[in-house]
């Protein structure tokens, strides 16, 4: 349903309009992603007052000034660990690609073209089989 209605908005305005909106969405979700990170700090300044009353641990403890900053700390811990597992583990050994050479293979040009006085066989180099010219000849 939502999306039958997205599709009605979209038919109505033209392209320029379509790209202006794209781009509020990018910036908006851009700027969501960065913020992720500030969201405990910024909810424990909206409720200090809140926080201290209720959830302070050193509420008996006027004299620390704690003022909930435990129950921030405790908060930010808990977003960096979920953060940490929620990440892919990645394993940074080196990966070997063996398929790139077949894939060259597709790539031949012509050193020969067909003349318009002579007809010559096409005949195809690749630089794969060029090699270094400076190799010593290899005798089997």
């Amino acid at each position: 349903m939502f999306w039958i209605f997205i599709k009605a908005i979209f038919a109505q305005i033209d392209l320029q309009q379509r790209m202006n909106l794209g781009r509020i969405f990018i910036m908006t979700m851009t700027m969501v992603f960065l913020m992720k990170p500030f969201v405990p700090t910024l909810f424990y300044l909206a409720n200090v007052d809140y926080i201290k009353e209720y959830f302070c641990v050193n509420k008996d403890k006027p004299m620390l000034h704690c003022d909930g900053t435990c129950f921030l700390a405790k908060k930010i811990a808990e977003s960096k660990k979920k953060e940490q597992s929620d990440r892919l583990p990645v394993d940074n050994a080196m990966v070997q690609v063996d398929w790139i050479k077949e894939i060259q293979h597709c790539f031949l040009s012509p050193i020969i073209q067909k003349s318009s006085k002579v007809a010559y066989i096409p005949v195809y180099y690749h630089k794969i089989y060029l090699g270094n010219p400076f190799r010593p000849p290899q005798f089997t």
